[in-house]
C-alpha cells in the first residue's frame, strides 16, 4: 500500500469511527470537511445540505479559510456554479476570474483559484453538496476524487440515518399527542372527538392559505392540543359549559394559559404553545387571555379560533343547542372582521367548498355555502341592515 493510499485509508477510518460513535450530524460533517481540508492540503472545504424542493440551503458546515465569495452565496448562485444532475465532480479552475462567483471579498477571491464540487444523494428533497477549494491551480487526481466521494457519501449516509431517526421520532410524538388528546376528552363525553375535528379543519384551512407543511403540522398539533389546559379544570365546571357563573367562567378562561404552560417545556412541539395560548383571542381585541387584536394574534391561533367556534356550534354543548350548518356558516360570516379574521374566514369557506366531505356531509356544505354567498350579495345590495344581529357566540368564549 502506498503512503498516499495509507493516509486515505486512515482518514476514512477516522471518519467512519466518528459516524459510529456519534449521532450528531453536524459533528460528523465537521469531521469530514476537516479531514478533507487537511489531507488534500486545501485552503478550505464546505458541505451544504440543500432542499431541492423548496430551493433553499438548509445549512452548511465548513472548515479552513472562510471563502466568503463561495460560503455566503445563495441557492440560485450555487446552482449556477454547480448545476444539479451531474454525476461527475464539477471543476472551477479559475475562480479568481469567474464572473459567476460573487466578489463578496476581494482578498478571498484573490486567494482562491481552484474549486471542485460534488453532489451526494440523501433522501426525499435533500441532497448534499461538497466543495473543496485551493489557493493555486489544482486539479484533483482520480485517487483524490475517490477520497472525497467516499467521505461525502459517508456524510450523506449519516444525514439519511438522522432523517430516518427524525421521522421515527415524529411518528412517536404523534402517538403521544393523540394520547394526550384522548386523555383530555375522555373526561367529557360531550366533547369527544372535538379536538380531532378541529385539527382536520385547521389543517385543511392552513393549506388553503398556502402555508408551508412545517407550519401546517404545527397548527394541526396545536389544534389537537388546544384544550389540554382543561385537564386542570374541575369536572363540575366542564359539565356546565355554557351555563357558568362569573367565577366559573374565570376559571375556564385560564385553560389557554395552563395549556401553554404544559406544552412549553416539550421541545418537540416547538411553536405550538403560543398558538394554544392565543386560541381564544378575538380579532377585535375582546378575547382572552390578553385581549390581543388583529395581526398581533398569531395566524395559527386565528385559524384555531374559527375552527374551534365552528365545531362547537355544530356539535352544541350542555345548555347550548347545536346549530345547523347554515346557521353556523352564517355566524362565521357575521363575525368576520369583528370576532374573526375575515381573510381566514374566507379561506375556511374556500376549504369547505373544496373539501365537501370533511364533515361527511358534502351536499349540505356546498348548498349552504351557495345560500350564504347569495345572502351576502343581497345584504350588500340593501346597503346593510341597521339592526345588529344578536351575538351567536354567547357562552362559547
Amino acid at each position: 500500500m502506498t503512503d498516499k493510499y495509507k493516509s486515505y485509508f486512515q482518514t476514512f477510518a477516522r471518519v467512519s469511527k466518528q459516524i459510529h460513535a456519534n449521532n450528531k450530524t453536524p459533528e460528523i460533517l465537521s469531521c469530514i470537511v476537516e479531514n478533507i481540508t487537511e489531507i488534500l492540503g486545501a485552503r478550505g472545504c464546505i458541505f451544504w445540505i440543500l432542499n431541492t424542493a423548496e430551493e433553499t440551503i438548509e445549512t452548511k458546515i465548513s472548515h479552513g479559510f472562510d471563502f466568503r465569495s463561495l460560503s455566503m452565496t445563495d441557492y440560485p448562485t450555487l446552482m449556477t456554479l454547480f448545476p444539479q444532475g451531474q454525476p461527475d465532480p464539477i471543476e472551477i479552475l479559475d475562480a479568481r476570474n469567474d464572473t459567476r462567483i460573487p466578489d463578496l471579498e476581494r482578498l478571498g477571491k484573490h486567494l482562491i483559484n481552484a474549486v471542485t464540487g460534488r453532489y451526494f444523494d440523501i433522501s426525499g428533497p435533500f441532497s448534499g453538496l461538497l466543495a473543496v477549494y485551493f489557493t493555486g491551480s489544482r486539479r484533483l487526481d482520480p485517487q483524490e476524487i475517490e477520497l472525497i466521494t467516499a467521505l461525502g457519501e459517508q456524510g450523506a449516509i449519516a444525514l439519511e440515518k438522522a432523517l430516518g431517526y427524525d421521522r421515527e421520532m415524529l411518528a412517536l410524538y404523534g402517538q403521544i399527542i393523540q394520547g394526550l388528546t384522548l386523555a383530555i376528552e375522555a373526561r367529557d363525553p360531550v366533547t369527544h372527538g372535538h379536538s380531532l375535528t378541529v385539527a382536520r379543519l385547521a389543517q385543511a384551512t392552513a393549506r388553503t392559505l398556502g402555508l408551508n407543511e412545517e407550519e401546517v403540522h404545527r397548527i394541526y398539533h396545536a389544534a389537537i392540543l388546544h384544550d389540554i389546559g382543561k385537564i386542570g379544570t374541575r369536572d363540575a365546571i366542564l359539565d356546565r359549559l355554557g351555563q357558568l357563573d362569573k367565577t366559573e367562567a374565570a376559571a375556564i378562561r385560564h385553560h389557554p394559559c395552563l395549556g401553554a404552560d404544559i406544552l412549553r417545556p416539550l421541545t418537540f412541539l416547538e411553536g405550538v404553545a403560543p398558538l394554544v395560548y392565543a386560541h381564544h383571542e378575538l380579532y377585535n381585541g375582546t378575547g382572552y387571555p390578553e385581549g390581543r387584536k388583529g395581526e398581533d394574534i398569531p395566524l395559527g391561533a386565528r385559524i384555531l379560533t374559527i375552527c374551534d367556534a365552528f365545531e362547537t356550534m355544530i356539535s352544541g354543548r350542555p345548555g347550548l343547542a347545536a346549530k345547523g350548518l347554515p346557521a353556523a356558516l352564517t355566524a362565521l360570516q357575521n363575525g368576520a372582521g369583528t370576532r374573526f379574521d375575515p381573510g381566514v374566514v374566507q379561506a375556511f369557506f374556500d376549504m369547505m367548498r373544496s373539501h365537501p366531505d370533511i364533515l361527511e356531509n358534502g351536499e349540505s356544505v356546498d348548498h349552504c355555502l351557495d345560500i350564504l354567498t347569495r345572502n351576502i350579495r343581497e345584504t350588500a345590495q340593501r346597503n346593510r341592515i341597521e339592526k345588529k344581529l344578536a351575538n351567536p357566540f354567547a357562552g362559547f368564549f
